[in-house]
Formats: C-alpha cells, structure tokens, sequence
C-alpha cells in the first residue's frame, strides 16, 4: 500500500492553522471558483492563513501581495497541498 507523507497530503485552504503556508493545486469551478481566480488565488501560488475570526471564520488568507479575507465555504473550494516541510 502506497502512503502520501502527511507534508504532501491534499486539503482544502479552510484547513489550514494560521501561520501555516500551502501550495494551491486547484479551484473548484463555478461562479465562486473563477472569482477566485480573478481575485489571484491561481494554482501553483504559494496560500498562508494569516489569521481567523473570533469564531473560526472569517478567514483571512495571504497570496502574494494580496490579501483577503473568505467565508469557511469560499474556502472549501480552494485545493492546497502542505509545503511547510519544503521550506524549512
């Protein structure tokens, strides 16, 4: 049985523990995923929750220069693998 190790694992950006960097894979589609897209959350970019609301959402996320802040399920639609253990 083939394992992926834990640092490679595929999730979703709502996952995330603040502080944490991620690389993003891919966005779902539909009027939600494109304005995604168009916002800058493009696959291959480099994602890092940089903070949460009181009670877990907002979440507030950093890509690039921007940032921004999205609802728990806008978050859901964004496919991200850990790059934590590349950089370190």
């Amino acid at each position: 049985m083939l394992s992926i190790p834990l640092s490679f694992a595929q999730m979703k950006a709502s996952e995330l523990k603040v502080g944490q960097k991620a690389r993003i894979l891919s966005v779902e589609s539909g009027v939600l995923g494109r304005r995604l897209l168009e916002m800058g959350f493009i696959p291959g970019k480099t994602i890092q929750l940089t903070g949460k609301g009181p009670f877990g959402s907002p979440l507030a996320f950093r890509v690039d220069f921007l940032h921004a802040a999205l609802r728990n399920a806008e978050a859901e639609l964004i496919e991200i693998e850990n790059i934590e253990s590349e950089i370190r």
